[in-house]
């Protein structure tokens, strides 16, 4: 099959060894936008008002403060800050007046808990960087399932790739029903379950043996392929990469 900008990144994720391909793409896309975010995007009226109007998640939050450029990170808070005290005098408006009543109806006062509360979650629950990358993503997913039920070989990719993270293995399960027809989705959700069988039989042995290194009467036992053992099991069970290397004390 003939490469596209969108096949171009799948297929290169699925080159890549030792980890989800899923996990891959969306840590690329989530640094390039945290990047993007505190570079390019300054100078971007419609990209400043999204991050001014949606803000972001304590994921981002702490990523974005985490990178050198400081001003541009305060460039960013000072106009997202000015968005969130407009939306609290919108909903604190009425806070603290006294209910009215008149005649024979009575005016019901506003429920001022429910708005406050609303309101937190609104600004806390957005975020202009996994907005964009969530879409990004289905992108992703369309390209996938049509690469694998098109080209044999990106199939075979699937096949051959070490597996999984659980957290992607729910999305391809869920949205195989999206992009497949009933009677392939059945034969890749075959597929998927046997992969990630595999995958979890092959993490068990090698927490096991992780934990026997530690007991005095295996000390010369080989390590084989559980040195990492605990990154890997982390890694595919909770989608999350924990990055470097591990302490390997037994």
């Amino acid at each position: 099959m003939k490469e596209t900008i969108y096949t171009i990144p799948v297929n290169e994720a699925f080159d890549e060894e030792g980890s989800c391909p899923f996990c891959t793409l969306f840590h690329k896309l989530e640094q390039e936008r945290v990047t993007y975010t505190l570079g390019a995007s300054m100078m971007e009226p419609d990209a400043r008002a999204v991050t001014n109007e949606l803000g972001f998640c304590q994921r981002h939050f702490k990523m974005l403060f985490d990178m050198p450029n400081k001003l541009s990170l305060a460039l960013v808070l000072d106009t997202h800050l000015r968005s969130v005290i407009s939306k609290l005098e919108t909903a604190g408006a009425g806070v603290g007046e006294e209910e009215k009543s008149g005649g024979l109806f009575k005016k019901k006062s506003t429920d001022s808990s429910a708005l406050l509360a609303h309101f937190a979650s609104s600004v806390t629950n957005e975020c202009a960087i996994c907005k964009n990358i969530n879409s990004t993503m289905e992108r992703y997913f369309d390209v996938f399932f049509y690469m694998w039920e098109n080209d044999s070989d990106f199939k075979k990719k699937f096949d051959d790739c070490a597996g999984i993270c659980l957290v992607h293995f729910g999305e391809l399960a869920s949205k195989s029903q999206k992009y497949l027809k009933a009677n392939t989705a059945k034969l890749f959700l075959s597929d998927l379950l046997k992969k990630q069988q595999t995958l979890f039989a092959s993490l068990s042995e090698d927490i096991h043996k992780f934990t026997l290194k530690f007991d005095y009467r295996n000390k010369d036992m080989p390590w084989g392929s559980a040195k990492d053992a605990p990154k890997r099991v982390i890694e595919y069970l909770s989608g999350e990469s924990l990055g470097g290397k591990d302490d390997k004390n037994a």
